[in-house]
């Protein structure tokens, strides 16, 4: 019984922790909730508000010292404003491109929320609306990927969670193949 119930349990924790949606070591995606899983949502109506959220997944570091990454979309939206998480911390770009430096390192987890942006859904009721998550404009790096500072001024590009291009999506849950469809059939009707 003991045994069992270890078995359980451990199948249990192991659920729970495998909730982020991309298992590969520093990685950076664009989420709707903190857990990391939810890429794409379904049923925002007009003039609705969602935050998405910019999620370091599987860091191989202990800290962040701070990141550059740069948001662009494909559809009506309006981002009105970009929280950083870390009271201390420093954007010397945009709001839709980032270029961070933290005063006091933020310790990293599984899932580390660093950037929280406000989005207004503008488009009409069930239009789609893809975000591209990219590196920023100037980069330290190679301006394709997003990057974080891991200490002594070391910069370290990283994956995109979604591997492929849509990062997040709203009212389109498909796959970057479907959206490709998508877009064909709705270019017969215009």
């Amino acid at each position: 019984m003991k045994t069992i119930t270890t078995l359980l349990l451990a199948l249990l924790l192991a659920t729970s922790a495998s909730a982020i949606i991309d298992p590969d070591p520093d990685h950076i995606g664009l989420y709707f909730d903190l857990e990391a899983d939810m890429f794409c949502i379904d049923g925002v109506y007009p003039l609705e508000m969602k935050d998405l959220y910019l999620i370091l997944t599987n860091p191989s570091f202990e800290y962040v010292y701070g990141f550059e990454a740069g948001l662009s979309w494909e559809g009506l939206v309006d981002v009105l404003s970009v929280e950083i998480n870390n009271p201390q911390a420093l954007n010397v770009g945009t709001t839709t491109n980032l270029i961070v430096g933290f005063g006091t390192p933020l310790p990293t987890e599984p899932a580390t929320l660093l950037a929280t942006w406000q989005v207004l859904y503008l488009e009409m009721e069930g239009d789609v609306v893809f975000f591209d998550l990219h590196g920023s404009e100037p980069s330290t790096i190679d301006p394709l990927y997003p990057a974080v500072v891991i200490g002594d001024g070391e910069v370290m590009a990283l994956g995109t969670s979604g591997g492929t291009s849509p990062e997040a999506q709203i009212n389109w849950c498909g796959s970057p193949v479907d959206r490709v469809s998508f877009d064909r059939i709705k270019s017969l009707y215009r």
